[in-house]
């Protein structure tokens, strides 16, 4: 497969850049044509922003510069991420074999190996790591709240027990302890908060309420709100964004001027000096590369180049803004933007695409998951061609959503047809899809040119299993 690499982008900042390298092994993974790597802006984690990297005879090389220590993501073919701690002129190697044994799946040479292998098992499955947190939120039914906080505190400062050791015994430097340990936390905390906030909507009780809230507030301080680490960590990133939230900008209202108006992301505005200018960037660059349109992006950057002349994030989004930095894909894109007369079930689809494969995204705009898939398609985009496959997008948004659904689709260069489902194309597809059951997205449906349906839950756009099912049709 021709594959496109992204094109690479320049950093301007005053801080002293050294060099990464990391390079990568991938056995058992035949089909894998490139990888996907979320490189640090500048000294700072970033999730949104993807760089493609090809793997050549099975094997992947990552160049970049960085002033100080950060997290990076690395995705293998949608079906495995791999975090890796980087420091200034760190050479790292990891191995990665396609074998369902967790524990040997990954091996790791170089700077922080034992704590590169322990920090990515422990992330392996991330469901596993909240696996007890059932069994805690029962603690804040205790009337003392500071018992609850110390049956809390102490499951969390229990996940990070190895990582101790490993620093003890000096296998980890005291850069990679810190952060590690911060992700983690921060881990912890966003998804307890999360489900304590939940339990919220179902309290009727007042005095319960705000016991729970003094909770939230202090397992929030705990993760550290203000802590800069936690902008150089995956999973800190996260936090960060779930604690500055609109509501916490609408009760500090008086105290900050909004002079971005920034909609869903006003809290951000409320972040202390020293991280907001990484922050905001990430929400800025997540509008630019994502193709939303949840707040007026051209005011809130035009701020952003006031407030933050030097950020790293300006010479990145003004490449992307330009047409760099990005694949390099057609604009090739066919529209059904009025639905209504033209398909109402899938089995319209199927009349219309006869005697063609078809590969259905359902998707929306509001769908994070969804829209995360789409640069994907550039790497299976020579697959899709040569087995005759169609790609249809079809919206579940409202029909109000059509401007942005439109801009969205256009800012995100999907070549293929794009539907805005109709209300009884929306019904036929929960009827066959989801059985009447709970609808939930990114799903995928892979038709072959007799209309037979091969698999009405496909492997994603990013995953190695359904470039096999592609030229199996």
């Amino acid at each position: 497969m021709k594959f496109i690499i992204s094109l690479c982008f320049v950093l301007f900042c005053h801080q002293a850049f050294a060099n990464v390298r990391i390079s990568g092994e991938l056995v058992g993974f035949g089909s894998a044509k490139g990888i996907v790597v979320y490189l640090p802006v500048g000294g700072y984690a970033n999730g949104w922003h993807r760089t493609i990297y090809p793997v050549i005879d099975n094997k992947i090389d990552i160049d970049f510069n960085i002033p100080s220590p950060v997290f990076i993501k690395i995705n293998v073919g949608g079906i495995r991420n791999i975090f890796v701690l980087a420091r200034p002129g760190d050479d790292i190697k990891f191995k990665l074999l396609d074998t369902n044994d967790k524990y040997n799946s990954l091996k790791f040479e170089g700077s922080n190996a034992a704590g590169q292998y322990w920090y990515n098992l422990y992330n392996i499955h991330p469901l596993d790591n909240r696996i007890r947190h059932g069994e805690l939120m029962t603690a804040i039914l205790d009337k003392n709240k500071d018992i609850t906080l110390k049956k809390l505190g102490g499951f969390i400062n229990s996940q990070t027990l190895p990582l101790d050791s490993l620093y003890k015994e000096k296998k980890i430097d005291a850069e990679f302890y810190k952060l590690a340990k911060t992700d983690i936390r921060s881990m912890h905390v966003y998804n307890m908060v999360q489900e304590i906030s939940m339990l919220q909507d179902k309290i009727d009780d007042r005095e319960r309420i705000i016991r729970n809230q003094i909770i939230i507030n202090a397992l929030n301080a705990f993760a550290g709100p203000e802590n800069m680490a936690n902008t150089k960590a995956y999973f800190g990133k996260q936090f960060l964004g779930s604690y500055y939230t609109p509501e916490l900008a609408a009760n500090k209202k008086a105290s900050k001027s909004n002079t971005y108006e920034l909609g869903p992301y006003n809290g951000l505005l409320l972040a202390p000096d020293s991280m907001k200018s990484t922050l905001l960037g990430d929400i800025l660059l997540f509008q630019q590369t994502d193709g939303s349109s949840e707040f007026e992006f051209d005011k809130a950057y035009a701020q952003f180049k006031i407030d933050f002349p030097k950020s790293p994030y300006i010479p990145l989004i003004n490449s992307l803004r330009a047409g760099g930095a990005t694949l390099s894909i057609t604009n090739n894109i066919d529209f059904i933007v009025d639905t209504a007369s033209n398909f109402s079930s899938v089995e319209d689809l199927k009349k219309h695409f006869k005697g063609k494969n078809v590969y259905i995204d359902l998707w929306a705009t509001w769908c994070v998951p969804c829209r995360m898939e789409f640069p994907a398609y550039d790497l299976i985009k020579t697959d899709l061609k040569k087995n005759n496959i169609n790609c249809v997008y079809i919206s579940i948004d409202k029909l109000q959503a059509k401007p942005s659904w439109k801009d969205m689709v256009v800012k995100s260069h999907l070549e293929g047809y794009h539907i805005l489902a109709n209300d009884k194309l929306k019904a036929d597809i929960k009827k066959l899809v989801y059985k009447n059951g709970q609808v939930s997205i990114p799903r995928y449906i892979l038709l072959n040119k007799t209309g037979r349906i091969i698999s009405l839950d496909a492997p994603r756009p990013s995953s190695l299993k359904l470039v096999k099912m592609l030229n199996e049709l």
